[in-house]
């Protein structure tokens, strides 16, 4: 198969789906996978770009035609890596049907309301996706304890990219407000973002918003 034509096995939406899957199944400490599915759909529903790029009903056809393909004549064509993947995670279901299976949940699930946080609350990978800069912050500025203080640190990382901040600081700051709205008290912004990023309190990030608009103000 060639390369351009694996990619619709070997990344996107069915490799993260699939990977879902494979975590659920050998880790300890998982979620149940519909928790991981329903998390998910809710980063797509909650994303106008991620809906308009790849809308969950899209996703769901896209299991259901690959699980044919590889019950199908196409079959010998499909990228060994996916095989195997897939063979990890059918765990003796038909390759084809578990694909088939898992378009079918998806399709169910999202029939119902996109989970929310207190339901369902933020898991770590999750975590990741909607919030890479705020987590990247804390291991390039703060864990490894180079400056003696959270200010120190956050007027080095803004230092080191003046006089391009609105680059690095306007997603920086619009995932910091992020948190603020959707976790305003103490315990939902415990449970959903300091248990995924430890720096992060509403205290530490109401601070790194000073910061960024004091710099923005006063140095731009």
């Amino acid at each position: 198969m060639k390369s351009y034509t694996g990619a619709l096995f070997n990344s996107g939406p069915v490799e993260r789906l699939l990977d879902l899957a494979a975590r659920c199944q050998e880790s300890s400490d998982a979620s149940p996978l519909d928790d991981d599915l329903r998390r998910f759909i809710r980063i797509v529903e909650n994303s106008n770009s991620a809906h308009w790029a790849c809308p969950i009903s899209t996703v769901a056809a896209l299991l259901e035609f690959l699980g044919d393909i590889v019950d199908g004549d196409s079959a010998p064509f499909v990228p060994a890596e996916f095989q195997q993947r897939l063979l990890r995670v059918a765990d003796g279901v038909d390759g084809g049907e578990y694909l088939r299976t898992l378009a079918g949940i998806i399709r169910i699930l999202a029939q119902g309301p996109v989970a929310d946080y207190t339901e369902l609350p933020m898991a770590a990978w999750e975590a990741r996706i909607l919030f890479p800069r705020l987590g990247g912050f804390g291991a390039n500025w703060i864990y490894d304890g180079e400056y003696s203080s959270f200010e120190d640190s956050v007027r080095a990382a803004i230092d080191s990219e003046h006089p391009y901040c609105p680059e690095f600081l306007s997603p920086l700051a619009a995932e910091a407000q992020t948190t603020l709205v959707l976790f305003p008290d103490q315990e939902s912004f415990r449970v959903n973002i300091s248990e995924q990023i430890p720096w992060a309190s509403i205290a530490s990030v109401r601070e790194l918003l000073a910061l960024i608009n004091d710099h923005m103000r006063h140095e731009h």
